[in-house]
């Protein structure tokens, strides 16, 4: 069995909860972390996180961040992280049409790559509710 943490700058949302299996979405692509797993710290970019409890699955929403594997510990801090079941499906998709609009117009390159991120965070966050 697993134990997972997921922290962000404000918040803690698990702490040290049982998980058969979590799935992390990897800057070179999804990580599937079961028990006996091998030691790893990585980078995290935005994506679901799928944890399995008690054969359920739990989905959450995060962004940038990272992961650290060890011991069947899972930490992952993160910039943010939402639980699919509190996420409100219209204002992501509200969201999502926000960024949409602000990267169609005259953008520095630093305000274009703010609102790519907005727009990613937008539409996992309705990928997973």
């Amino acid at each position: 069995m697993l134990k997972i943490d997921i922290v962000t700058p404000t918040k803690k949302l698990l702490d040290s909860a049982s998980a058969e299996s979590v799935k992390l979405p990897g800057v070179k692509g999804e990580l599937q972390i079961l028990e006996g797993h091998t030691e790893l710290l990585t980078l995290l970019k935005a994506g679901p996180l799928t944890l399995v409890q008690d054969g359920r699955e739990r989905k959450f929403s995060i962004s940038y961040g990272f992961a650290e594997i060890r011991n069947n510990k899972v930490l992952v801090l993160a910039d943010t992280v939402e639980e699919s079941t509190t996420i409100d499906k219209k204002r992501a998709e509200a969201a999502q049409k926000k960024a949409e609009q602000a990267l169609l117009g005259v953008l520095s390159e630093i305000d274009f790559k703010k609102q790519q991120l907005k727009l990613e965070r937008a539409l996992v966050r309705q990928q997973i509710t």
